[in-house]
């Protein structure tokens, strides 16, 4: 069971992003331009989790359009381009 969560964060004034599996009340430095990381967002799956994936089936929908797989965090589906209608996550 994956139970860490990974994070997004990035450096507030360079931009610079990072994905880490981070501690709630943990202090993340980017090693090339010494700024503290702010989280911005969680990254799917959410844990806990059995997937360290990225995509893992729970997190994915069907474009309307195309049928092709998509991340439910998506607004636009890759493929195709339709917007996608919003979802709670529980489709």
């Amino acid at each position: 069971m994956h139970t860490h969560q990974i994070y997004r964060l990035r450096a507030p004034a360079s931009g610079r992003e990072a994905l880490v599996e981070a501690e709630v009340d943990g202090v993340y430095v980017d090693r090339e331009t010494g700024e503290e990381l702010q989280p911005v967002t969680r990254v799917l799956p959410l844990a806990p989790s059995a997937s360290k994936l990225l995509r893992s089936p729970e997190n994915l929908l069907e474009c309307r359009r195309c049928k092709q797989l998509i991340g439910i965090d998506v607004s636009d589906c890759p493929h195709c381009g339709l917007r996608q209608e919003a979802t709670n996550g529980d489709s």
